[in-house]
């Protein structure tokens, strides 16, 4: 007896055969493509791609340099801004370009030009020729600094900080800035000062009364005589 064939059987499993080897080369051509696409990182090219750890004192310098190189170039002067904020502060807000932080809070670039009348340790008292009584213009000082107003003023926002913690500690760390700015300028009593700084506002009613003390978060101070 003749064995039992079964037609195809042969060409199927040379088929299969074929397909095998053709997936399998396909796997190694792409295994090979893969690893010569691929760059491999060193240990400090690794560690540079991760993300750095939130510095505030580092942020805080950032913001101020931002600040005391943008700020001059759009501050306007106290004498202009008191009286528009006597009358309608978010017309205000609109000429004079102010930031808003919060609601009805707004942070004015501005310009303050006078004689220092009296300088104490939470405040430099200058006459400011445009600002009339009662209003007195202060530019702070001493425990009245506030590194939050320069913060807000800058346009950093507690989204970009890990947390409130840090985001406080990022205006704590302007306020040392101010600081050392203002012991920069020395004794100002009697001198005639020129100041840039921001000026914060907050006003429910859309105004502020002329009795209302104005206060200047400086940014820097220059003694002119």
């Amino acid at each position: 007896m003749s064995a039992l064939t079964v037609p195809g059987s042969a060409s199927s499993w040379s088929r299969r055969r074929v397909r095998q080897v053709v997936g399998s080369v396909a796997v190694v051509l792409l295994v090979v493509v893969m690893a010569l696409d691929t760059r491999f990182l060193t240990r400090d090219e690794v560690a540079a791609l991760a993300p750095k750890p939130f510095d505030p004192a580092a942020t805080a310098g950032e913001l101020w340099n931002r600040t005391r190189a943008d700020v001059p170039g759009t501050a306007a002067p106290l004498a202009q801004v008191v009286p528009a904020l006597q009358t309608d502060v978010k017309a205000a807000a609109t000429s004079f370009k102010a930031a808003t932080p919060s609601q009805n809070a707004y942070t004015f670039p501005v310009t303050v030009l006078g004689t220092v009348a009296e300088a104490g340790d939470s405040g430099v008292r200058v006459q400011v020729d445009g600002v009339a009584a009662p209003t007195v213009v202060t530019v702070a000082a001493g425990p009245a600094l506030n590194g939050s107003v320069v913060r807000d003023a800058a346009g950093f926002t507690f989204a970009q900080a890990p947390d409130q913690t840090r985001f406080q500690q990022v205006g704590d760390e302007l306020r040392k800035l101010m600081t050392a700015e203002l012991q920069k300028a020395g004794p100002l009593a009697g001198k005639t000062v020129k100041v840039v700084g921001v000026l914060n506002v907050v006003a429910p009613a859309n105004t502020v009364p002329a009795a209302k003390p104005v206060v200047v978060q400086p940014i820097s101070v220059e003694v002119v005589s």
